[in-house]
């Protein structure tokens, strides 16, 4: 079963090019990633109480034809593909209404996985909630497999940033959005083009007063990103790419 949210852009929400920004969008996305849960019974409240879990966001992949500016509504149109192997993905269709339309302006894929905030390891229990059995779609979208990436040896720069209050979630570790932030401010040269593709995959948390550092590789058509932890280990990794 498919579910519709509709957001209004905020003059906060857009960027010099005076159209909503990749992070704010990834915050829409994954609000109405939260909205949905909770509406299915599997959402922040439930899984805290029972589990003491909650979802982590593994891997995002989105492509955009359009990006929608001040005062226009973004509908966002959501669903669970499938779970399996302790993995959920959720896939996201967009749309801008004109008057009476909604227009088609991008699609994206997204890998969910749950886990205990006491021992930060998969919760395999939470995934037995039978509360699952209801809720799968089952529909695929046509985006392509995502591009491996992988640690940048020789990048084009490097920024450093350490993590403060304002990048953390109610999870205690950096927000996910904040990952593609920090991204942007080293490097945002492809986030006025269209169509554009985004893949971000996130691979370990970083926390509060941690030193990290973005490294990028920018060519004509692309920049690909990867965030370091204080330990040189891969944090998040992505790739912003003009169709």
């Amino acid at each position: 079963m498919k579910y519709r949210f509709e957001y209004t852009i905020n003059y906060s929400d857009v960027d010099a090019s005076r159209h909503l920004r990749l992070t704010d969008l990834e915050r829409y996305i994954l609000e109405t990633a939260g909205l949905n849960a909770e509406r299915l019974g599997l959402g922040t409240q439930r899984l805290l109480e029972q589990y003491n879990a909650a979802w982590v966001l593994t891997r995002m992949s989105l492509t955009m034809d359009y990006l929608p500016t001040y005062n226009e509504t973004l509908v966002i149109e959501t669903w669970i593909e499938g779970n399996a192997h302790m993995l959920s993905i959720r896939n996201f269709r967009l749309y801008i209404k004109k008057d009476d339309e909604e227009l088609p302006i991008g699609q994206c894929s997204t890998i969910w996985t749950l886990i205990n905030l006491t021992s930060r390891q998969v919760d395999i229990a939470a995934f037995a909630d039978p509360a699952w059995a209801s809720c799968i779609d089952g529909e695929r979208l046509s985006l392509p497999r995502a591009p491996r990436l992988g640690l940048i040896d020789e990048p084009t720069g490097r920024m450093p940033h350490t993590i403060r209050y304002s990048d953390l979630d109610f999870n205690g570790h950096c927000n996910s959005v904040k990952y593609l932030q920090f991204m942007l401010n080293a490097c945002d040269k492809l986030t006025g083009l269209f169509p554009v593709r985004l893949d971000m995959n996130y691979a370990k948390e970083v926390h509060k007063s941690e030193q990290t550092e973005v490294r990028f590789i920018e060519q004509d058509d692309r920049v690909q990103y990867c965030l370091l932890t204080e330990q040189g280990e891969i944090s998040c990794t992505a790739l912003i790419s003009k169709l």
